[in-house]
């Protein structure tokens, strides 16, 4: 019995630790599509340019349908927030005379995060 209820209290502990987990990607990817929501630049989707407030509403929606498979923050920026899962081209970011992918310009909104905390 002692080892029944042993082996239960480390599975609840496990499903706090997963759901703490999964509670700070929820931040990092709310943080990364306000991040993008006040951004002064253009984001290129498969050749096509959108402004900051259309970007952010495609990426919440891709996060929206993604968010039950994402396991960690990184993967949310290199598997959903990055490119198109229709053609797989990379998604782009113009800051004035600066291009740079999707995910370079979201793995630096992350680490500025990391370093205010």
């Amino acid at each position: 019995m002692m080892k029944k209820l042993g082996f239960a209290a480390a599975l609840g502990a496990a499903a706090i630790i997963s759901t703490a987990a999964s509670a700070s990607v929820k931040n990092d990817v709310e943080y990364l599509i306000a991040q993008m929501k006040s951004s002064d630049c253009t984001f290129v989707r498969n050749g096509t340019e959108y402004d900051n407030l259309q970007a952010a509403e495609h990426l919440q929606n891709k996060w929206e349908y993604a968010e039950d498979r994402v396991a960690s923050t990184e993967m949310f920026i290199n598997e959903v927030a990055s490119k198109s899962w229709f053609t797989g081209r990379a998604y782009q970011v113009k800051c004035g005379e600066e291009t740079q992918t999707s995910q370079q310009w979201l793995t630096e909104r992350l680490a500025e995060k990391e370093k205010l905390n």
